[in-house]
C-alpha cells in the first residue's frame, strides 16, 4: 500500500481533470480568508483597545473556535445544502474567530513604550490602533496571516469530505475507492501548493501593499461562492432532534477516558513538536542560515504540514493501527512542520537593532539569532504554541474520523448514526473542554506576562 502511495497517477488526462478542483479550492480559501482577515483585524483592535464590544463579540466567537472546521461544515450543510457555499460559511466563521484571537495576542505583545508615548500625546483609541498597534504588530500579523492561509487551504481540502468540492472532494473520493495512485497525486499537488504559498508568503511580507489586491480578489470570490440555498424546514427538523442533548449510560462511563485520550494526543504532540521545532527553526530562518539550507528545511517542513492531519492519520493507521497513537503521531508531524515555519518567520520578524549589535561583536549568525532575536520573539513563539494547542485539541476531535479515539470518535459515530441528541451532547463536551484549555492558556499567559514585567528594569 505504501508503494501505491509513492506511485502517483501523472497521466495528462488526470492532471487536466484536477485543474478545476484545484482552482475551486484556491478560490474557496482566498474567499474565506479575505473575510476572516478583515474581521480578525477589526476584532483584534477592539480586543487590545478595550471596551465592552470587543469582549462581547470575542465571547460569542468562542463558540466557533470551539468546533472543528469539519463539524462546522457539516452543520452548515444542514442549513445551506451541499457545495462550496456551506464550506465558505464554515471556514469564514472558524478563521474569523481564530485569527481574531491570535491577532489580539500578537497586538497585545507589541512593545509598550511607543504605545504609551502615543497615548501621552492625547491620541484616542482609533489613533492608537491604526498608528500604534497595527504598525508595530504588522510583521507578526503578516507572519501568522500567511501561515493561517495555509491552514485554511488544508481545511478547504478536509471539508471536501462533506461536499465542499475542490481537490478535497477528489482526494476523499480516491481514498474511499482505494485508488491510492490518484490519492497520492492529490497529496503531491497539495504539497506543491503549500510550497508555492511559502514563496508567495515571503513576497507578500516584502510587499505588504499586495494584500489589498489579494483582499479584493478574495471578496470577489466570496461574492460568487456565497450560498444561495437555505433549507429552513430541514434545518429546523435537525435542530429539533438535537434538543435536549443526551448521552447514553455507556457514554457517561467512557467520558473520562475519551477526555484523557484527547488531552494526551493534543498536549503531547504540541509539546514534543515545539521542542523539536526550535533548533530546526534556526536552520530555516533567514537571519541564521544560508539560503540553500533554509530552503531545504522549509521545503521539508512544508511537506509535513501540507498533508492534512486526517490524511497523516490514515497513513499512520496502516503502520500503528487505530487508536490515540496514530492520532498523536499525526498531530506531531503536522505540528512540527507548522512550528518550523512559524518559529522561523517570528525570528526573522524580530526587531533588528539588538541582533546587529551582537553581530558587530563578531558572533556567528546562530549565536546572533539565539541571543539577539529569540528573546525578542519569545512572546510571539509562546502565542504560536498556545494557539497550536487549541488547534490540536480541535484536530484531535476531527481525527475520530479515522478511529484515532478520543471525543472525536464518539462525536463522529453520533454524526454517522444520526443520533443528533448525542451529537449535540458531544459538541457541548468538546466546547467545554476547549474553553477549559483556553482558560488555562489565558492564566498561563497572564502569569508569564506578570513575570516579564517584574523582570523588566525600571526606567
Amino acid at each position: 500500500m505504501l508503494g501505491d502511495l509513492l506511485q502517483p497517477d501523472l497521466s495528462l488526462a488526470y492532471l487536466a481533470a484536477l485543474a478545476r478542483p484545484v482552482a475551486e479550492t484556491l478560490a474557496l480559501t482566498l474567499a474565506a480568508m479575505a473575510l476572516a482577515f478583515m474581521g480578525g483585524i477589526g476584532l483584534a483592535l477592539l480586543g487590545v483597545l478595550g471596551g465592552w464590544p470587543g469582549r462581547v463579540i470575542a465571547s460569542g466567537l468562542t463558540v466557533f473556535r470551539a468546533l472543528p472546521e469539519l463539524t462546522l461544515a457539516i452543520l452548515a450543510v444542514v442549513f445551506f445544502g451541499l457545495g462550496p457555499g456551506a464550506a465558505l460559511v464554515a471556514l469564514a466563521l472558524y478563521y474569523t474567530a481564530s485569527t481574531a484571537k491570535v491577532f489580539t495576542d500578537l497586538l497585545a505583545a507589541a512593545p509598550r513604550e511607543p504605545i504609551e508615548a502615543l497615548r501621552r500625546t492625547g491620541a484616542g483609541r482609533i489613533a492608537l490602533g491604526f498608528y500604534g498597534y497595527l504598525p508595530l504588530g504588522l510583521p507578526q500579523l503578516l507572519a501568522y496571516g500567511c501561515f493561517a492561509f495555509e491552514c485554511a487551504l488544508r481545511a478547504a481540502v478536509v471539508v471536501g469530505a462533506v461536499g465542499g468540492g475542490g481537490i478535497g472532494g477528489e482526494l476523499v473520493g480516491s481514498l474511499a475507492a482505494f485508488d491510492l495512485h490518484r490519492a497520492s497525486t492529490c497529496i503531491f499537488i497539495i504539497i506543491a501548493l503549500i510550497v508555492c504559498l511559502d514563496y508567495l508568503a515571503a513576497w507578500v511580507r516584502a510587499h505588504p501593499r499586495s494584500l489589498w489586491l489579494l483582499l479584493a480578489a478574495g471578496l470577489a470570490f466570496a461574492a460568487s461562492l456565497w450560498p444561495s440555498l437555505l433549507s429552513p424546514a430541514h434545518a429546523a427538523s435537525v435542530l429539533a432532534g438535537m434538543v435536549p442533548p443526551a448521552l447514553p449510560p455507556q457514554g457517561w462511563a467512557a467520558l473520562p477516558r475519551l477526555v484523557a485520550e484527547t488531552l494526551a494526543m493534543a498536549g503531547g504532540a504540541t509539546a514534543l513538536a515545539a521542542l523539536a521545532a526550535l533548533p530546526l527553526a534556526l536552520l530555516a530562518a533567514r537571519i541564521s542560515a544560508p539560503r540553500w539550507l533554509r530552503g531545504a528545511v522549509r521545503f521539508w517542513a512544508a511537506a509535513l504540514r501540507a498533508i492534512p492531519e486526517v490524511v497523516w492519520g490514515l497513513m499512520l493507521v496502516l503502520w500503528v493501527g487505530v487508536g490515540p497513537m496514530a492520532g498523536g503521531l499525526a498531530l506531531f508531524l503536522h505540528s512540527l512542520g507548522s512550528f518550523v515555519r512559524l518559529f522561523a518567520d517570528s525570528l526573522d520578524a524580530a526587531p533588528e537593532p539588538p541582533r546587529l549589535a551582537i553581530a558587530r561583536t563578531g558572533a556567528s549568525k546562530h549565536v546572533t539569532a539565539l541571543y539577539g532575536a529569540l528573546p525578542l520573539a519569545s512572546e510571539a513563539l509562546i502565542a504560536h504554541i498556545l494557539f497550536r494547542l487549541d488547534w490540536n485539541m480541535r484536530m484531535a476531535t476531527v481525527l475520530g474520523l479515522i478511529g484515532a479515539g478520543g471525543i472525536g470518535q464518539a462525536l463522529y459515530e453520533a454524526q454517522q448514526l444520526m443520533f443528533y441528541d448525542q451529537l449535540l451532547a458531544w459538541l457541548l463536551v468538546t466546547a467545554a473542554l476547549l474553553l477549559a484549555v483556553e482558560w488555562l492558556v489565558a492564566r498561563l499567559r497572564a502569569t508569564l506576562g506578570a513575570r516579564r514585567l517584574v523582570a523588566s528594569p525600571a526606567p
